[in-house]
């Protein structure tokens, strides 16, 4: 089990370290640039990108302090991910954070420039986090958000094919929208946002553990209660079309 927090805020380049604000989270206790440590506390991944000019970034905690902060790198100096190229994973090795601590994000750049939005994603896991195998099908899905920046903007998805009368686990996914930064789904009664890093264009491909069980299982549901889906965007977002392709197992 998995699930994805963040930060984004716009910020001028700041050559002396900043912490960015937390995006708000209905599902995790925020206070501005802090979230704190539930059940689910252990980093399996993480994300950094949006500024040009960001020279450093990384995670900080009373825990991590003690023998070092997470340092990012690398760091995506692009806007908004054109690859998957600075998403640093290591699902099967994570880092224990102690429950109920803060965790900030903390950047750098080299230069005094304009606002411009960073984002920082942080994946937690509540223990390693192993691949899956089985019997995987994929289905495409939509949805229309409304586009906010520092809001994670939330949508029901609509299969293109009608899922037959059964359980199934969602095991990876591929999101493309044009502005998007992250997704994450949001699964009915269940605690935890599995997600992962959006495409800007339908040629890109998703990181290989986001796919086809390479995170585990995501969540689980009925195929009359599927997950809604949530998209955290860039500045300047003008597209609210989203289209996924849903990694799926079909349990019962």
């Amino acid at each position: 089990m998995h699930t994805l927090i963040a930060y984004q805020e716009a910020k001028p380049a700041d050559t002396t370290p900043v912490a960015i604000t937390a995006v708000p989270d209905q599902h995790m206790r925020i206070d501005d640039a802090i979230i704190y440590m539930a059940d689910i506390n252990q980093i399996i991944a993480v994300y950094a990108g949006g500024h040009t000019t960001l020279t450093e970034a990384y995670l900080a905690s009373p825990s991590l302090r003690r023998l070092a902060n997470y340092a990012i790198i690398p760091i995506a100096l692009v806007t908004p991910p054109a690859g998957d190229d600075s998403f640093v994973m290591h699902p099967e090795s994570p880092l224990g954070l102690e429950k109920n601590e803060g965790l900030e994000a903390i950047i750098t750049a080299s230069a005094t420039v304009g606002a411009v939005v960073t984002t920082v994603g942080v994946w937690l896991a509540d223990g390693p986090v192993m691949p899956i195998a089985g019997e995987i099908f994929h289905v495409r899905a939509t949805a229309t958000i409304a586009a906010a920046v520092d809001t994670w903007a939330n949508a029901e998805m609509t299969f293109d094919d009608t899922l037959p009368v059964g359980r199934y686990q969602i095991v990876g996914a591929h999101c493309f929208i044009a502005d998007g930064v992250l997704f994450r789904f949001v699964p009915i009664g269940e605690a935890n946002r599995p997600g992962g890093l959006c495409a800007n264009t339908l040629n890109l491909k998703s990181h290989d553990l986001q796919r086809n069980g390479g995170l585990g299982v995501w969540c689980e549901f009925d195929q009359i209660t599927p997950p809604s889906v949530e998209v955290l965007v860039d500045e300047g977002a003008s597209s609210n079309d989203v289209v996924l392709h849903v990694d799926l197992i079909k349990i019962g």
